[in-house]
């Protein structure tokens, strides 16, 4: 059963190329991106009218869910979502089918979905991506020595990029940037010529790494040769419009933001427009996109969808000073997923809302994930400070420092 999930996207992928020459009109596209995005397109044209068969429910279900991870929209992820539930009602106990979806639940944060589907392909447990979901789910759920230890025994079993660059995430957010940067170059080695959204993604990886450390020009280099890679990806934007505002180049990068919400709509690039605009001091440019996102982060918990708590959370604890509502959305958060990141929120919410001694409880269950993080120490700093720790508070300050001599730079919430 080894690589079993990778044989069937692999039958997937080549029912996509014969689907392909089949004589199609061709699509004019001038971007790297729009070639990926019209091929997939082509291909969910392309198939036949639903007949209930496994093999073309799981085509709808696999090609919707890529169309969705490409785009990145809210709309593409719900029909992959709808063809999902289309598949399981027909196609029902099928073990890849599982699989399938429980990588879908997790790219929408949905731990408790995942885990489910992952029992229903439990057939599959020897399998690598089997693992590699159950580490997926150890790294939501702070578990970060076990995920690292089953990347590591799934990655001595058969070289992925995807498991290095799994590996070389966690060895980031523990500090050991060289250690991290070798297991990103190895992934990047693995990654096919033909998949360069993928080589695209590991550099911005790298950049942001880079970036995190106070290295900016190493991280320009690195989101060019993304660019360069996998052009026209709207990722690249995010991360580039980042990069200028750190650097202080707020034209260009308000230039960028504006772009970018327009080719990927997403609520998190409404704020951060908004956040760079309260960030230069224009809080009536700001509350506009600092509304639009509201909206869409509240429309998107009203569809009890989960994946935008932690959004909420940190929106309301630094873009509209709402200590109350931001401590209400990282305790939901907190709740389906304890890890640094969702403590760090809780205890800054908590602090926000001047409960510095509960802030205090979460700040240190956050720093005894170990992990090597400027803001998450800047966050310690105040909340140590205002519960009278003052010594640590300054220790941590200096922490943040040394981590990233630029912390105080403009940052996105990611």
């Amino acid at each position: 059963m080894f690589k079993r999930l990778s044989k069937i996207l692999a039958g997937l992928a080549f029912a996509a190329l014969a689907l392909l020459l089949t004589g199609l009109p061709p699509v004019e596209v001038s971007t790297a991106y729009q070639q990926e995005l019209a091929g997939i397109e082509a291909s969910i044209s392309a198939l036949p009218e639903p007949s209930g068969s496994d093999k073309e429910l799981m085509q709808r279900a696999y090609f919707a869910f890529l169309k969705g991870t490409v785009t990145g929209l809210e709309r593409d992820s719900a029909k992959a979502a709808a063809a999902f539930d289309r598949a399981e009602r027909d196609v029902g106990g099928n073990p890849d089918f599982y699989l399938l979806r429980a990588s879908f639940e997790l790219n929408q944060h949905r731990l408790a979905a995942a885990k489910a589907d992952l029992a229903q392909a439990a057939v599959l447990e020897d399998d690598p991506k089997y693992r590699v979901l159950q580490a997926d789910i150890a790294v939501q759920e702070g578990r970060y020595p076990r995920a690292e230890a089953a990347y590591r025994q799934v990655s001595e079993r058969k070289r992925e990029w995807d498991t290095l660059a799994r590996l070389a995430y966690l060895r980031w957010k523990n500090g050991d940037i060289e250690d991290a940067d070798r297991w990103y170059v190895e992934a990047e080695e693995l990654i096919s010529a033909k998949d360069m959204r993928a080589y695209a993604w590991v550099e911005l990886q790298r950049g942001l790494m880079a970036l995190s450390r106070g290295r900016n020009d190493a991280a320009w280099a690195h989101y060019q040769r993304a660019d360069r890679a996998y052009s026209g990806y709207w990722l690249v934007k995010d991360y580039l419009a980042e990069w200028f505002a750190a650097q202080r180049n707020f034209d260009a990068a308000i230039a960028l933001y504006r772009k970018l919400v327009v080719c990927a709509p997403r609520p998190e690039f409404y704020q951060a427009l908004g956040d760079l605009y309260a960030y230069i001091g224009k809080p009536e440019l700001a509350r506009p996109w600092h509304d639009k996102a509201l909206a869409a982060y509240l429309a998107s918990a009203g569809r009890s969808e989960v994946k935008y708590y932690h959004h909420l959370a940190t929106f309301y604890a630094d873009a509209r000073m709402d200590g109350a509502e931001a401590v209400k959305w990282a305790q939901q958060d907190s709740q389906l997923r304890g890890n640094a990141m969702t403590w760090d929120a809780l205890a800054w919410a908590l602090y926000r809302n001047g409960q510095y001694a509960e802030a205090l409880v979460e700040s240190k269950k956050a720093l005894a994930a170990g992990w090597q993080d400027a803001h998450l120490y800047f966050h310690a700093a105040m909340i140590h400070l205002a519960a009278g720790q003052i010594p640590d508070g300054k220790a941590y300050l200096q922490k943040a420092a040394a981590i990233n001599p630029r912390y105080d730079s403009f940052h996105v919430h990611r």
